[in-house]
């Protein structure tokens, strides 16, 4: 308990400090988590996984419960304290990288790891919160990285970038979850054929 207390309290900090890019005043919720991962096949073998922007890494807890050996999950964190609290969280799970970068910089990382295929893209980019050139850079380069079969799965506290995601990619499902402050819409995407 005292330790989701301390994380909710460091949450908020890192929310004061860059709003923009942290975007919500605390971590995601169970049901938040839930539905993001409800897009995934987590039993599939082998599963590359690439995680943005984790926060203090409330869904990256629970894809690493579900890994098996043989997944990799590589993880990047822009912000130097989540990363730093991430690698600290996570220092014995197995097949799990956390990058301090920009996610831009994805399809170098993944070139470094020897990692040239990904079956899902989880992001917690707040893409309502950045400039809309940011956001079109952000989509190009994830469709780079992405083969027909893989899915990029966002949520955003509003529907306002929906068409900027609709101009890349392909919306296969958007629901919305209540029960999260603020409340969001999970968006899962494959890219335009």
């Amino acid at each position: 308990m005292k330790k989701k207390i301390k994380e909710n309290i460091d949450f908020i900090y890192q929310f004061i400090d860059k709003p923009k890019s942290v975007g919500a005043l605390i971590p995601s919720s169970k049901f938040l988590t839930k539905n993001i991962l409800s897009y995934t096949d987590l039993t599939k073998k082998n599963l590359v996984i690439v995680e943005y922007g984790p926060g203090s890494g409330t869904f990256t807890r629970e894809i690493v419960k579900g890994m098996k050996e043989g997944d990799t999950l590589i993880v990047i964190e822009q912000n130097k304290i989540f990363a730093k609290r991430l690698r600290e969280q996570l220092a014995g799970a197995k097949n799990v990288f956390i990058h301090q970068d920009c996610v831009t910089n994805t399809s170098k990382i993944l070139k470094r790891a020897n990692i040239d295929r990904v079956d899902y893209i989880i992001s917690g980019i707040p893409f309502s919160s950045i400039p809309k050139k940011m956001t079109e850079d952000i989509l190009e380069k994830t469709k780079k990285i992405m083969s027909d079969e893989t899915l990029f799965i966002t949520f955003q506290y509003s529907t306002l970038k929906i068409n900027t995601f609709k101009k890349h990619m392909t919306v296969l499902n958007k629901k919305f979850v209540l029960r999260n402050i603020p409340s969001a819409y999970t968006i899962c995407m494959k890219k335009c054929a």
